[in-house]
């Protein structure tokens, strides 16, 4: 886990130099995928290793979201990153997934928008002026309303086997709509970085965020 990260049960951050750190939390064992080493204040509970789900329920029953400052599948930089949320207008809204590739991309910029015209991804307007397209082909599966995979029609094209935490308005909404609303950011974009909305809108604007809306599979309660 990055120093410094939040704690996960106040959202406050963790001197790594402080008491918590020396704990000596750590993942081993062929499921390590499925469980996250976490660090926590003292006061708030002994550092130690969380399957999500249990550190979701922790966060929900001392009033917390889900999943704010504190991800379960925080990895570090240069790991891809999810941003579930809701795209739309009240009484319209579908859930959607912000994607944030981490790693550098072998053909830089003008491979990976390529590759992912290819795909069939077009550029996506978030902004809300132009429709997203359907996306044929191209799913979001969730078990127990954790994303655990992404297709494209040529076969897998993301996983997380021990899954993406969801809100519950996402998960109602998905489970009405069975679509997701995916958006895909290049790599490195400097509108990856969680809340910068100025950025995401000049990549928008750019032609960079490409996406559409894709069919949901799998569970979601």
């Amino acid at each position: 886990m990055p120093d410094g990260a939040p704690c996960p049960l106040c959202d406050r951050p963790v001197d790594p130099t402080g008491p918590a750190a020396a704990d000596g939390v750590r993942i081993d064992g062929p499921r390590s995928d499925q469980h996250t080493a976490v660090r926590t204040h003292t006061a708030c509970g002994p550092s130690r290793v969380w399957a999500p789900a249990q550190i979701a329920a922790a966060r929900v029953r001392l009033g917390l979201p889900e999943a704010a400052a504190w991800r379960p599948d925080d990895r570090p930089r240069g790991a891809d990153r999810l941003d579930p949320g809701m795209s739309g207008v009240p009484g319209e809204e579908l859930p959607s997934l912000l994607f944030h590739p981490g790693a550098p991309y072998p053909g830089g910029l003008l491979g990976h928008l390529a590759d992912r015209w290819t795909e069939g991804l077009p550029p996506l307007d978030l902004l809300g002026v132009v429709p997203a397209r359907e996306l044929p082909g191209w799913t979001v599966h969730t078990a127990a309303g954790r994303i655990t995979a992404i297709g494209a029609p040529t076969g897998p094209w993301w996983a997380n086997p021990g899954g993406h935490p969801t809100t519950h308005p996402w998960r109602r909404a998905a489970h009405t709509e069975r679509r997701v609303l995916l958006a895909v950011l290049p790599p490195e974009e400097p509108a990856a970085d969680p809340g910068d909305l100025a950025a995401l809108g000049r990549a928008i604007r750019a032609g960079l965020v490409l996406g559409g809306v894709a069919a949901l599979t799998g569970t979601l309660f």
